[in-house]
């Protein structure tokens, strides 16, 4: 009997080991060419300049997802279309606006990205993530410039994205080379020092790099000039970066330009022409998307490759050219045929599993079903109750299941079908904290009950379908009661535990 645990245990294990991690995009042929567009609804229109009209393949598009913007069917559609038109994204992840800034990033607004995230069918291997823009100004990051912080929520999203899958290929923000020092600017160079002086570890686990690469001043500038605020700043930023890491980083310039409002249309066209051939061709850059495809109003229509009419400027015409055949390791969904199934796995998709999201969450793709069926199977044979606690809450008593590891507590009760009315999960949690739970995989709606010490202090409702909405505690906690809905359950009850 033990010999047949260890078999079963073994096959979980396996069915649920990490995929593939990221690879090196310059291993590769790579064609560095791409833009960037402000709606996934312009990918069509990209891919015709970045792929040359199919003359090359796997352009690069960067584009902007917004908090308020994670639509599954929209970016799922944006993702399939990619894959056919090869085009690789890059998605710069934003807050939302609040009057002329933008909202300062939490660890909620990164979790809930990196969920929605990694739910959807990437065209490549790598899944390129930039957390947010041009941090080192104060509008666009709450108001405020604060590279300490900044570095916390890098540190952070690296960590929370990377549980989620090792595909994740995580980017900084690239900095306004060209801001000032004081006020509400802070210089690119005295920004990214502070950054490594509060947290040196994070240039470390970053995957690359990400500049902005404009002819400064007055985004009119020569490409002939070079300096930090020219459109060879890759070049400084990567002479410092040098001081804080020894690793060789890839670069991906996410946004580049000159100003129709300064300078003509073939001008503009030259100076493309050189950067593309003398400067942007250096060997650690990746990526080159030039700010932007289309915009039909002021300021951004200045610096748009399309006229008006949408038609291609000499710009565009210059860019296309430099178009060639690149070759990723693409991204592989294949599943197991009907052949390949032991045949106690159920046919339900594998997905992500969490439950609790947090600092130490633990993300695997979990075959639930097969998950449950071990646990029937092993259940039966020794005729375990994992409803062996008994738990009063107020007047009301339950049958309880606690759990306790990081696994059990990941899977919680999207394991189960149903719960009976006198059924309940016990999560203890051990460290008292704001703890987030999340609907994902469950098959019931639950009254969620949020304990402190020995008191109920908050009860949330979870929808199974909604499975993607975020549900917060409302203060540290360190125990969390599941029950079916509507369990009568009040603030202000005590819980006693035997």
């Amino acid at each position: 009997m033990k010999k047949l645990i260890v078999l079963f245990t073994s096959l979980f294990l396996f069915s649920a080991s990490p995929a593939l991690s990221i690879y090196d995009p310059l291993s590769v042929n790579n064609n560095r060419i791409g833009v960037h567009i402000l709606s996934p609804d312009e990918i069509e229109s990209a891919a015709k300049l970045v792929n040359y009209n199919y003359q090359g393949s796997w352009g690069y598009v960067t584009v902007p997802i917004q908090a308020t913007d994670r639509n599954r069917e929209k970016w799922t559609a944006f993702m399939k279309k990619a894959t056919e038109l090869k085009i690789i994204p890059l998605v710069r992840i934003a807050t939302n606006a609040d009057g002329s800034n933008w909202l300062k990033p939490g660890n909620n607004d990164l979790i809930d990205f990196a969920n929605f995230l990694n739910d959807i069918p990437w065209p490549v291997q790598n899944r390129y993530i930039i957390l947010f823009n041009e941090v080192n100004r104060a509008d666009e990051f709450g108001g405020t410039v604060s590279p300490e912080d900044y570095a916390d929520i890098l540190n952070n999203a690296i960590d929370i994205f990377k549980r989620r899958s090792d595909k994740f290929f995580i980017l900084p923000s690239a900095m306004d080379n060209a801001a000032p020092n004081g006020g509400n600017f802070m210089r690119w160079d005295i920004y990214l020092k502070r950054m490594y002086d509060h947290r040196p570890e994070v240039f470390e686990k970053i995957d690359g790099w990400t500049s902005h690469a404009y002819g400064n001043p007055a985004f009119s500038a020569s490409p002939a000039l070079s300096g930090f605020n020219k459109v060879d700043s890759f070049k400084s930023d990567l002479k410092l970066i040098n001081q804080y890491t020894k690793r060789k980083l890839p670069v991906f310039i996410t946004e580049a330009g000159w100003s129709r409002q300064i300078l003509d249309d073939r001008t503009i066209a030259t100076f493309y022409n050189h950067a593309l051939y003398n400067i942007w061709n250096n060997e650690q850059i990746v990526a080159v998307t030039p700010f932007l495809l289309f915009a039909g109003t002021e300021p951004f229509s200045y610096f748009s490759l399309l006229n008006k009419d949408q038609r291609p400027t000499l710009a565009y015409q210059t860019i296309e050219t430099f178009a060639t055949k690149g070759s990723p390791i693409l991204e592989d969904y294949q599943t197991p045929t009907p052949t390949q199934k032991p045949e106690f796995v159920a046919d339900e998709p594998t997905s992500p599993s969490s439950v609790v999201l947090g600092d130490s969450t633990i993300e695997e793709r979990v075959p639930l079903g097969l998950w449950q069926k071990v646990i029937n199977f092993i259940a039966k044979i020794f005729n375990f109750n994992h409803f062996d606690k008994t738990i009063t809450v107020g007047d009301k008593k339950y049958h309880a299941e606690v759990v306790r590891s990081e696994r059990d507590i990941e899977i919680g009760l999207a394991k189960y079908q149903k719960l009976e009315q006198d059924q309940a999960m016990y999560f203890d949690l051990a460290t008292k904290r704001l703890h987030t739970f999340w609907m994902k995989n469950m098959k019931f709606d639950i009254d969620i009950i949020w304990i402190d010490g020995d008191l109920v202090v908050g009860i949330s409702q979870g929808y199974y379908k909604a499975p993607y909405a975020l549900i917060n505690a409302p203060s540290p906690m360190d125990y969390v009661l599941e029950v079916n809905q509507n369990s009568g359950i009040k603030v202000g009850d005590r819980v006693k535990i035997n």
